[in-house]
């Protein structure tokens, strides 16, 4: 007795999410989703236009585990705790997902709608931190700029393997820099 793969754009995500890890964002396509999911190809337009909005699908879908990942970190935490554990989801989830999190960065790229909404809301979560620090509005708008920039300069290089020279521990560099950027926090001193 055949079963018939039910189709629908999340079956279709997760699909080509484990095709873009193993072949590379750039390299997936629709052909190789369609086969991945034992399906023909003319059947994956039932569910999607083209390229494009499975690249705008995938980008939601990688911002989406993303969120999720930082908003578990900082769940019941607050302050530095808060923001050295959201760094911290944030490396891992770039290292166990280095296609899925090259995705991410394509999102500004997009005007979809939803997309935009799970970019902001990963801002959120970095401004919900940022509250008990009393900042202004411009001066957090300025800290979260730098703090996400600090994060994803060093995994960007991490992942294009500038840090292998040196036989220094990856991991105590990282929390160095986060620690670094916690502590002008608490020095500067909100408004």
């Amino acid at each position: 007795m055949s079963h018939k793969k039910q189709l629908d754009m999340e079956v279709i995500l997760t699909a080509t999410a484990e095709l873009v890890e193993e072949k590379g964002l750039e390299n997936v396509t629709l052909l190789q989703v369609a086969e991945k999911l034992g399906v023909k190809s003319p059947s994956l337009y039932n569910h999607l236009s083209g390229l494009k909005e499975l690249s705008t699908g995938l980008a939601k879908l990688s911002m989406s585990r993303l969120e999720e990942a930082i908003r578990n970190a900082a769940v019941g935490r607050s302050k530095d705790d808060a923001l050295m554990q959201i760094a911290l989801a944030y490396r891992n989830f770039a290292k166990e997902n280095p296609e899925l999190y090259k995705a991410t960065l394509k999102f500004p790229a997009f005007k979809d709608d939803e997309l935009r909404e799970a970019g902001t809301a990963i801002v959120r979560i970095l401004y919900q931190v940022m509250e008990p620090y009393h900042y202004s509005e411009e001066d957090t708008i300025h800290l979260v700029r730098g703090f996400r920039s600090a994060l994803h300069g060093f995994v960007s290089l991490e992942e294009a393997g500038f840090f292998k020279a040196a036989d220094i521990d990856m991991e105590k560099s990282y929390t160095r820099l986060v620690s670094g950027l916690i502590s002008t926090l608490n020095t500067q001193g909100g408004a």
